[in-house]
């Protein structure tokens, strides 16, 4: 029985690591209408599997994480529409919503991680801090201000990697190191990808790292955990 319900639970990884492997190679191979379709299909996958095993988890849980996912859709087609975008405005526009859209993501699993008790230990802090810091360094050779939108969301993220690295459950830690991880590689591929074969290995290493993060962190934060983690000492304001 305990086998057959954990099956259940994970039905929906029937949809989404196919739709992962599929989207994960038409952005390599230039085959933007596949890519978008399928990766269209990612939150929303994750999100049926959130709505089938509704009746395991408190309600406000229910809602924040879809809410998140909800999110995570809106913010992958703004995000594919800015890199269609032919106008330098429009796109930065286009962007500016993704950015906004997955904002409520990130909030909804940091609003999960704090009510788990997971609280930042300094070392993924740190390593977090220090990525963002070295991507701000990077970035910070286009010219004009840096935006409210994208750095608000670089803030966000940045909170919830560190708090998910600190955590001490496996999928976890490993969601939120890759879900970092995607979006540094966004930023360093358009500052070093010069080539078509390094774009495409970019395109891959993004989408690959992604859709894993996000399956990690939502599987992972489905459930409230069994027992709330010690607190740990946090990080210096």
């Amino acid at each position: 029985m305990r086998l057959h319900a954990a099956a259940g639970s994970r039905g929906d990884l029937l949809a989404f690591v196919p739709a992962a492997i599929v989207t994960t190679a038409a952005a390599m191979a230039g085959r933007e209408r596949t890519h978008l379709a399928s990766k269209m299909l990612l939150a929303p996958s994750l999100a049926a599997g959130v709505l089938a095993t509704r009746g395991s988890r408190p309600p406000g849980r229910h809602a924040t994480l879809v809410a998140a996912l909800v999110g995570s859709t809106v913010g992958d087609w703004f995000m594919n529409a800015s890199g269609r975008a032919d106008d330098s405005t429009r796109r930065r526009v286009l962007m500016r919503r993704g950015a906004a859209a997955f904002a409520v993501q990130q909030t909804g699993l940091v609003r999960l991680l704090l009510a788990d008790g997971v609280r930042p230990r300094r070392a993924p802090a740190a390593v977090v801090g220090g990525t963002l810091a070295g991507l701000a360094v990077l970035d910070a050779g286009g010219a004009g201000r840096p935006d409210p939108v994208l750095t608000a969301y670089g803030l966000l993220l940045g909170s919830m990697s560190a708090l998910a690295t600190s955590s001490g459950r496996r999928g976890l830690v490993w969601g939120g190191g890759l879900f970092l991880l995607s979006d540094a590689t966004i930023i360093v591929g358009e500052h070093l990808a010069k080539t078509p074969r390094q774009r495409a290995l970019v395109s891959g290493t993004i989408m690959a790292t992604y859709a894993a993060a996000l399956a990690l962190l939502v599987h992972g934060l489905r459930d409230e955990p069994d027992h709330l983690p010690d607190v740990p000492e946090a990080t210096p304001a």
